[in-house]
């Protein structure tokens, strides 16, 4: 047996007519900015200089993700100047931002996708579970 058709949105009821509000009063709309991050008035130069850089490199960012880009910024910027100024900056910040570069894209597993492993060398075992 199959399943019935996808629930529609309340807006598309609306358009096509078919909208009862016994049946879809209940459901709520989301509708999720396609923007791109909106940078704060708050953040250092340090951080400016990250989100500068690392704007156009963010995959899975939108508007609502502002916050978390800005806070990645100034504390990636916090540790740029940190380095700059030849003091050694704590080691749980690094782990922090490698952990929101995951989050955002720019950095982990996820930012190589797409990305072809070189292919291995040729060695004595190669061929081993290929026939041919």
């Amino acid at each position: 047996m199959k399943r019935g058709p996808k629930a529609q949105l309340p807006s598309e009821k609306r358009a096509k007519g078919t909208y009862q509000p016994s049946r879809d009063g209940h459901r709520i709309e989301v509708i999720e900015p396609n923007a791109m991050p909106q940078q704060p008035n708050w953040l250092t130069a340090e951080a400016e200089e990250v989100w500068m850089d690392d704007v156009g490199r963010v995959k899975l960012a939108t508007e609502s993700d502002s916050t978390l880009f800005a806070n990645y910024c100034s504390l990636q910027g916090s540790l740029i100047k940190a380095i700059r100024s030849n003091e050694v900056p704590p080691i749980t910040a690094f782990t922090e931002v490698r952990k929101m570069q995951e989050v955002l894209g720019i950095g982990g597993a996820r930012s190589r996708v797409g990305v072809k492993p070189d292919a291995p060398a040729g060695g004595v075992f190669s061929r081993n579970g290929r026939r041919g």
